[in-house]
């Protein structure tokens, strides 16, 4: 059953000087048991798939009012923090257990088939991103200071490992909070931004063809560092991120660009707290989320402005609408429902 545990107003001046108002209403649910959850994909405002600990994987047809409950065989003992669906049928999940594993579905969860296994031992998978039906990116955290990306060019039937990359420096680690920390285009950039001893943004402009390191002035921590990021146009993109055991630590936790990752700035003014997903919806409205509140920003990520301490792990925008699928800890899901006001 729907519970609305949140719903307020919030009034800003646009440039244009015509003042518009927006709701942000949470709508919360729960999937069965009390799973943690770390990643949500909605397909749409009706399909919607959630993973997290025990193996679970969940699946609602009805926009979050029921959930499937499925296990993937043999993996009990392990987590799926990244996950991609393309519809209520085909879904592929990795796992964070050393063996490194992906499963897929196209019988909405009835059946799953492994379709990757590490041939090194210590892989921990942290995010996947699909720039279109075929082509997608895994990375895992580095491995003897080798960056680990996997990369697929037939809808996640076969993965190959990408040779090409620069290498990580010591304890420097990509974080699997939320899914987010991949940003893959259509038109070939990826963006792979990475925490602990260094904040840095791994690049390419090409599909994969070719990578480079951009330093930041982000938080560094062994909790730290930089947990998501997003692009609502080629140009334009925002990374966010804190520090994980310490959500109220100061410092840089939000960093902007508008041209297409060449430069990178921080922001203006910060969100409040460490947060681990962020989102871009229509209107040019970015939302970012963490384990202990949210906030939005209405210029591409210079200025951040805090909703509430509602707090969820991950997050995901429907596709041409104001609506937002929250996952995080004890198996709660949320649904927000941002409305526009003249």
């Amino acid at each position: 059953m729907y519970k609305i545990t949140l719903s307020l107003i919030i009034s800003f001046m646009l440039f244009s000087c015509s003042e518009k108002k927006y709701s942000f209403e949470f709508i919360e649910v729960n999937t069965p048991g009390n799973h943690s959850l770390r990643t949500i994909c909605a397909v749409d405002e009706n399909i919607v798939w959630t993973s997290g600990s025990q193996g679970k994987v969940f699946l609602s047809v009805d926009g979050g009012g029921h959930w499937n409950q499925m296990t993937v065989p043999d993996c009990g003992d392990t987590e799926f923090r990244s996950l991609h669906a393309w519809d209520a049928l085909r879904a592929l999940v990795f796992d964070i257990s050393p063996k490194g594993r992906a499963f897929i579905t196209t019988d909405g969860g009835v059946s799953w088939e492994q379709v990757y296994h590490s041939p090194v031992e210590g892989a921990f998978f942290n995010s996947l991103k699909f720039a279109n039906d075929k082509q997608g990116i895994a990375i895992s955290d580095p491995i003897d200071e080798k960056v680990f990306v996997l990369k697929t060019d037939d809808g996640g039937r076969s993965w190959n490992r990408l040779k090409n990359l620069p290498s990580s420096v010591k304890g420097e680690i990509n974080f699997a909070a939320s899914n987010t920390c991949i940003e893959y285009l259509p038109t070939g950039e990826i963006y792979i931004v990475t925490g602990g001893s260094r904040s840095r943004i791994l690049t390419s402009y090409d599909h994969g063809s070719s990578w480079a390191f951009m330093d930041t002035p982000a938080l560094t921590g062994e909790s730290a560092g930089l947990f998501s990021v997003n692009f609502t146009t080629c140009s334009t993109g925002v990374a966010v991120g804190g520090d994980f055991d310490n959500p109220a630590r100061e410092g840089i936790k939000a960093i902007f660009t508008d041209d297409g990752g060449d430069n990178w700035y921080q922001a203006e003014k910060m969100p409040a707290a460490y947060r681990s997903c962020v989102v871009s919806l229509i209107d040019e409205l970015i939302f970012a989320i963490g384990k202990t509140g949210c906030d939005y920003s209405m210029d591409h990520g210079e200025n951040w402005t805090f909703i509430d301490s509602v707090g969820y792990y991950a997050a995901n925008a429907v596709e041409g609408k104001n609506i937002i699928f929250l996952a995080g800890a004890d198996g709660r899901v949320a649904k927000v429902i941002v409305r526009k006001e003249r």
